[in-house]
């Protein structure tokens, strides 16, 4: 989908704020651009049509605009927006987006948030049906481990590297694909919790110095069990079935998570999970048993209960340490044992009871 228009928060997206100060930015006797914007609007200038859309209360555009002339970063604009040129109108409030959607007059699939705020910018825009980017440097984790943006940055400088990489289905889209292949309300259950496992321990990796993608991670576990129900009358590979789904809906990395999570593909030299992201999803989706998070001994009985899967126990035992060796993999970056991974994700998933 095109992206002709950025539309980027004011304050701690763009300038920093400084909570010693009040009124109106061009007041303030020192602004500060936030790291890595100069870099950012010279790499996209002339290639989107840029604007602002803020919830500035005691500027209106000419005055967010002055303050950015203060920071010779001005010109890169097209377009100011405050509540003052919408009618009063406040992020997230729909009304905010609809109304810059008229202003702006471009449909809303070709319309791209960046800002820092979850609440106001990212909710708002997923809200109003927009695409968006989570300015997130803080590394902070969405409470409900269902994020809504797009992708996430921790640099604004990052920006323009990922602007090609915002097409991954939203939640609602992976649950409306879901529900097109009979998913079951059990399915969706297991799935949502895959995916939340899956994006917590991205977060934590990420924290910890490794390259993964807590978002694509997300996806990937509410996807990978997409053709579980139209696969199991034709007796067929449902992580294969999956991948070609995904792979004709154009997410390639998609559907390599859902092709490398089934069971013994951990022991398959030939298509095991490589990726942080799929390995993660891998992972969780052999944590999640009957609505409850639990190691995965009890969840290999359980699916060998369920399905009846009769292997000898030497490839049991392949299994077995394949994915104790997985498990110490996520664990050494993040300097937990196995017990206390699995116990930081029934916290971070129930909440502390």
């Amino acid at each position: 989908m095109p992206i002709p228009t950025i539309v980027f928060d004011g304050g701690d997206t763009l300038i920093k704020v400084d909570p010693a100060q009040t009124g109106p930015m061009i007041d303030w006797p020192v602004l500060e651009a936030v790291s890595g914007v100069s870099e950012m609007l010279a790499a996209l200038n002339g290639r989107y049509r840029l604007v602002v859309g803020s919830n500035a209360g005691d500027s209106d555009g000419a005055k967010v605009k002055s303050a950015l002339a203060r920071l010779g970063m001005d010109r890169a604009f097209a377009a100011y927006f405050t509540p003052a040129e919408l009618n009063g109108a406040r992020k997230p409030d729909l009304a905010f987006f609809l109304a810059l959607e008229q202003k702006l007059g471009v449909p809303r699939s070709e319309i791209v948030m960046v800002g820092d705020s979850y609440t106001f910018d990212i909710l708002g825009a997923t809200g109003a049906g927009w695409r968006s980017v989570w300015f997130n440097p803080r590394d902070e984790v969405v409470p409900t481990l269902a994020p809504e943006h797009s992708i996430e940055i921790r640099s604004m400088k990052d920006l323009p590297a990922v602007l090609n990489h915002l097409d991954l289905p939203s939640i609602a889209e992976s649950h409306t694909w879901l529900a097109g292949q009979g998913a079951s309300a059990n399915l969706l259950v297991h799935v949502d919790m895959v995916a939340a496992l899956s994006y917590q321990m991205a977060n934590w990796l990420r924290r910890a110095g490794e390259k993964v993608d807590p978002v694509l991670a997300h996806r990937g576990g509410l996807l990978h069990d997409l053709a579980k129900i139209t696969a199991r009358p034709l007796k067929a590979n449902h992580g294969a079935f999956a991948a070609k789904m995904l792979a004709e809906r154009g997410q390639p990395e998609l559907a390599e998570i859902a092709r490398r999570h089934m069971l013994f593909n951990l022991v398959d030299t030939s298509n095991p999970p490589r990726s942080w992201e799929e390995k993660l999803v891998y992972f969780a989706d052999k944590l999640v048993e009957s609505g409850q998070i639990v190691h995965f001994h009890d969840r290999l009985a359980a699916l060998r209960e369920r399905y009846r899967i009769v292997t000898p126990e030497e490839e049991m035992n392949v299994l077995v340490a394949a994915l104790s060796a997985l498990e110490s993999e996520i664990c050494r970056p993040l300097s937990w044992t196995p017990a206390e991974l699995l116990e930081q994700l029934k916290t971070a998933y129930f909440g502390r009871r």
